[in-house]
């Protein structure tokens, strides 16, 4: 059972120096009542003692207002001490005609300040008896009424102020959870206004980002570093509906190799997608549509990287609480997500961009443009690393007159059909372009004359024995002329191997077409 009040949170104001005040006064007026010399000899001893007493306590209680000791103890002993003098007071004062038990309701009061309720009404039944007693001698039924007006009016107040400050500490209580949920409400709005400010200025990096690598890396340090997930991932969409993870963050490590997703464990990824909304997973465990990066996971909140109403795939986060994902949560990643599909599709549309300056619109093969630009590079590589070097040149035999005979949508569909035919006859590494008009070039990294002229052999004899089929013209048969050059050997500046190149193409045409020259 408690025995006093918390007053370690309070809104009301400290009472001590006031309640210090009231008992010098209190002091005060026991020395002027001693010094009086209105009672008895006999008991002048007990008034003084009463003085020194009252005055040593006061020295107590001002210590504990300075910190001494607890002022819980100064107030309970000044409580008790109090049940002891005012009786005494009362009796050797005048017993029912004293002026002094009117100092029971500052008792009362103090103890109503310091006490739980149960403890203050002992005190007022306890000051009440010692009244009794004090007015034992000058009780009789002429003072009957006089005494019962006293004490109901001390049990009445007892009643009045105990209510009233239960009331107060309740109020300060649901006050006192006000503020703090202020405070905390507060402290959360600084921390997501600090978050948003973060977050905006990181977004503004993320659209001045124009690759996808790029964009990739700074929403994975949005994530870790300013919002402060431990475990979260983005998955990607590719055109065919399948699904991969194109980075991931667990276990405090960065991953961005990419990872199929078997989206039969996934369906919730699927359906985030097909939605186009975010979901919030209270609790993931059990589930069966979605499986957590994190062993110990036990939320989750999946957004969609949605911009212009294309899905490029998920965002998501996870969490080792349940339910740890709120609504401010969920809008704070939704920032994220979108800025990250928009920057993924201004990314995607620069380097489509950048395609189209370099890429020949009929043959999608690279054009001149870019065969200089490569030819340059790739000589240098050769030069610094002691490396072979290529070039072939392939031009279609008769290309004129296939032109005025069919027309030129036959022509545009046989340079179609000729470069698919020069892909699948390369490599990966290699260089393929569109020299110009029914020219091709085609540049080798690495590999020696001796093998470029079995490429170029393999070339011819792929496209001589395809009939290309040219719609209304039927099924049209092309041959072609190859060139084929070395680096070193034709030539040190790029100029010079591909005028060497082009010689040995008019060498081959010279022979009658349909056959691979080296020189």
């Amino acid at each position: 059972m408690n025995l006093f009040l918390d007053r370690h949170k309070t809104l009301l104001p400290r009472i001590d120096l006031i309640y210090l005040l009231t008992r010098v006064m209190t002091l005060v007026g026991i020395v002027w009542f001693t010094m009086s010399g209105r009672y008895p000899a006999s008991h002048e001893p007990l008034f003084y003692a009463i003085v020194v007493t009252f005055s040593l306590h006061l020295l107590v209680f001002y210590a504990a207002i300075k910190g001494k000791f607890d002022q819980k103890l100064a107030y309970l002993s000044s409580i008790i001490y109090d049940l002891f003098l005012l009786p005494a007071l009362v009796l050797n004062t005048g017993g029912l005609h004293s002026p002094f038990y009117l100092l029971f309701y500052l008792t009362i009061s103090v103890a109503a300040y310091v006490l739980t309720s149960r403890f203050v009404a002992l005190v007022t039944l306890v000051a009440t008896g010692g009244y009794l007693l004090a007015v034992n001698l000058d009780l009789s039924t002429g003072h009957f009424f006089d005494v019962s007006i006293k004490i109901g009016f001390v049990l009445a107040y007892c009643m009045a102020i105990t209510y009233a400050s239960d009331y107060l500490r309740r109020s300060e209580k649901r006050l006192l959870k006000l503020f703090n949920t202020l405070n905390l409400r507060t402290s959360e709005l600084e921390k997501s206004q600090a978050q948003l400010e973060m977050i905006y200025e990181n977004t503004r990096a993320l659209a001045s980002i124009l690759d996808t690598d790029g964009v990739v890396r700074e929403v994975v340090n949005i994530m870790g570093d300013v919002l402060q997930h431990k475990c979260f991932a983005l998955i990607f969409r590719d055109r065919w509906g399948n699904f991969y993870y194109r980075a991931r963050f667990e276990n405090g490590r960065r991953n961005f190799h990419l990872k199929a997703i078997d989206i039969d464990g996934m369906e919730l990824v699927r359906k985030v997608c097909d939605a186009g909304e975010a979901v919030r997973v209270k609790d993931i465990v059990g589930r069966d549509d979605y499986l957590p990066l994190g062993d110990d996971a036990r939320s989750a909140v999946l957004l969609p990287l949605i911009s212009h109403g294309i899905i490029r795939g998920v965002l998501t986060a996870e969490s080792t609480r349940t339910d740890h994902f709120q609504e401010k949560d969920v809008r704070m990643l939704s920032i994220v997500a979108r800025s990250a599909a928009l920057a993924l599709e201004n990314a995607e549309l620069h380097k489509r961009t950048e395609e189209l300056t370099v890429i020949d619109e009929l043959t999608e093969t690279y054009n001149y443009r870019y065969f200089v630009e490569k030819l340059e590079e790739e000589k240098r590589r050769a030069i610094r690393y002691d490396l072979p070097l290529s070039l072939i040149m392939v031009d279609i035999d008769w290309f004129k007159k296939l032109n005025d005979t069919y027309g030129h949508e036959v022509g545009n569909v046989v340079l179609r059909s000729l470069s698919a035919i020069i892909k699948k006859c390369i490599r990966d590494v290699d260089i393929f372009t569109r020299y110009g008009g029914e020219e091709f070039a085609i540049i080798l990294p690495q590999t020696p004359q001796v093998e470029a002229s079995r490429i170029g052999e393999r070339i011819r004899a792929q496209i001589e024995a395809t009939r290309i089929d040219a719609g209304k013209a039927g099924k049209v048969k092309v041959t072609v002329s190859v060139g084929v050059s070395a680096f070193p050997e034709n030539g040190k500046s790029h100029e010079e191997l591909v005028s060497v190149t082009d010689q040995a193409l008019y060498r081959a045409k010279g022979k009658g077409r349909n056959v691979v020259c080296i020189i």
